[in-house]
């Protein structure tokens, strides 16, 4: 039995796991906590979430839309992790980067976020493509919707914290603001 990208059933449940795990840590990067790193980065966030039930409709979608539909991923996980980032670090970060006295090192600094930024997109880019080639297949959908749900019941019926806190309510909060 294979899977609709005519791949075997193992390889795309690896391919499916291991893009997961690469989304989680793409999405999450800027909270990194050197006293926790494997813990700051792995607790998957709500933002990872948001994007993993965007590559779920990506994977529905027809064969001519999922590249289009792809880059927009890529542009929503790179765009939430820069906006955890901005909020964490501060928005001018990239100016501070250098030093924040000569105009150039606050340019270059900004040139490296930049460029960081498009590197993020392309890695986004064929991340999102392993989580959208593994839930095509309906039953894994199905699976990871519902260990998803799951997760998100226990977490209000234990009180524990499994997923961190979104950026998306302090991003609207803040545009309401300005």
């Amino acid at each position: 039995m294979t899977s609709p990208a005519g791949e075997r059933p193992g390889r795309a449940a690896v391919g499916l796991v291991s893009g997961l795990v690469l989304l989680d840590l793409l999405v999450n990067i800027p909270a990194f906590a050197p006293g926790a790193p494997v813990r700051s980065l792995l607790v998957p966030s709500i933002d990872f979430l948001v994007v993993v039930a965007a590559c779920m409709g990506v994977a529905q979608a027809g064969e001519s839309a999922r590249q289009p539909l792809g880059i927009a991923l890529a542009v929503l996980a790179v765009g939430l992790a820069t906006a955890n980032a901005g909020l964490r670090f501060g928005w001018d970060a990239g100016g501070r980067l250098f030093g924040s006295v000569p105009a150039m090192t606050a340019a270059a600094g900004w040139a490296l976020c930049v460029l960081a930024a498009v590197a993020a997109g392309f890695a986004a880019f064929f991340i999102c493509a392993l989580v959208v080639r593994g839930m095509q297949p309906r039953l894994v959908r199905s699976v990871v919707l519902l260990a998803i749900a799951l997760a998100a019941v226990l977490q209000v019926a234990s009180g524990q914290r499994l997923f961190s806190a979104s950026v998306i309510p302090r991003l609207i909060a803040l545009l309401g603001r300005g």
